[in-house]
């Protein structure tokens, strides 16, 4: 079976960008089928937003193949259409959260603070909030 997982932004760079280690078997159930990534335009929006930093600005032609990894790896769905029962501190992630629940994703990957504040209520709809390491666990 073939799960439905949400990546937060940080997560996606860790991954993409930065080629962090915490990722590798994430990426590896990713690539081999066993999960699918779903995404949405304002999550790419926000991405774009955060390639588009000082910090980034010396990869140049980066941008343009992340997108083209992102094509490969990612389903692209509509923005959600409604909010999620658990509401985000953090309205900037808000959005992965609602797409999470609306499309019944078992996993929510990320880093941030905010979205793990909500793993435990998150856990009653179904949906796992973690870090990526604790997959190697």
């Amino acid at each position: 079976m073939v799960e439905d997982w949400v990546l937060d932004t940080n997560v996606v760079l860790d991954w993409l960008v930065f080629d962090d280690a915490s990722m590798q078997l994430p990426a590896a159930r990713l690539r081999a089928g066993h999960a699918r990534w779903l995404s949405c335009p304002a999550m790419r929006a926000e991405l774009d937003d955060v390639l588009a930093r000082a910090v980034f600005a010396q990869r140049g032609a980066f941008h343009a193949a992340l997108h083209t990894l992102l094509a490969a790896h990612a389903t692209t769905l509509a923005d959600p259409a409604a909010k999620a029962p658990l509401q985000c501190r953090d309205p900037d992630d808000q959005v992965f959260l609602d797409l999470a629940v609306q499309h019944r994703a078992t996993l929510l990957l990320t880093r941030d603070r905010a979205l793990l504040e909500l793993a435990p209520r998150a856990a009653a709809l179904g949906l796992r909030i973690v870090r990526p390491a604790a997959l190697a666990a």
